[in-house]
């Protein structure tokens, strides 16, 4: 087949991005379907729309290979809400995840150092760039926020947000203005003008301030995430723990910059591939 256009001129072949490959671990990860139970409780626990829910879950499966790829790893806030609650799933994390992997992910609680905040915040930049090169695109930044960028307004998946919920009460103010007023000529004006007002005071108000709690540590800070570390390391890849409420050091909203925060897990044995 010729390559010449009619005019004779040679085509161009554009230089097309070379996509990375990935280790072959990638295509069990992809495929790995989570308990339908553990999706339900997660979306919601953590008011999340079933949508957002199966992009955190796509979003966990990169991380665990990320984990597996040699280097000191963290995920973000969502992605760590993900990995907790599977830790819950004994039974499918231990027999059906573990065999896959090069070695156990352990979680563990940091020794809370002093360096503790810097070490993860760097750590998890470097994630950021480890999890560019491995897939040949940037995060998705609402899910793996960048410390190093602006931040983004708040989250747009939370379920009940305060434009829907004003929607239907300027609905109801207006339905009962016009069934008070339905003797009057003036019934549907009055009706309009009382479900516009509604709505503009609604929108004029700053919504309330959601209760801190362990979860709602991804809606309140997207940035923070736990540590993974390595066999040989201070961790010794051999515990496992929880972290405490209100170790999270960094706020989508401008609370913090760290990027990270003082728990952890290790990949007991060595994770390199």
């Amino acid at each position: 087949m010729s390559h010449e256009r009619t005019s004779g001129q040679p085509s161009v072949i554009p230089n097309l991005p070379v996509l990375p490959t990935l280790p072959p671990l990638w295509d069990e990860l992809r495929a790995y379907a989570l308990p339908g139970g553990l999706l339900t409780r997660l979306g919601r626990e953590q008011r999340w729309t079933p949508a957002f829910t199966q992009r955190a879950a796509q979003e966990y499966r990169r991380f665990l290979l990320l984990s597996t790829l040699g280097a000191p790893v963290t995920p973000p806030a969502v992605v760590d809400e993900v990995w907790h609650l599977h830790l819950l799933f004994t039974r499918d994390y231990w027999a059906r995840l573990t065999p896959l992997l090069p070695a156990p992910l352990h979680h563990e609680p940091g020794g809370g150092q002093a360096g503790d905040p810097a070490r993860f915040r760097a750590q998890y930049e470097a994630t950021l760039d480890a999890y560019a090169r491995t897939f040949g695109e940037r995060p998705p930044s609402d899910i793996w926020p960048d410390p190093r960028r602006a931040p983004r307004p708040q989250r747009e998946h939370v379920q009940g947000s305060a434009r829907r919920s004003g929607l239907w009460l300027a609905l109801v103010v207006a339905v009962v203005t016009g069934l008070t007023f339905a003797w009057s000529h003036a019934a549907l004006p009055l009706a309009v003008g009382a479900g516009l007002v509604a709505l503009l005071l609604v929108n004029l108000t700053p919504p309330a301030a959601r209760p801190a709690g362990p979860a709602r540590r991804a809606d309140r800070d997207l940035g923070a995430g736990w540590a993974a570390s390595w066999a040989g390391s201070e961790s010794g890849g051999s515990g496992s723990g929880d972290c405490p409420p209100g170790s999270d050091s960094s706020g989508l909203d401008g609370g913090g910059d760290s990027g990270g925060s003082s728990c952890g897990s290790s990949c007991g044995g060595g994770c390199s591939s």
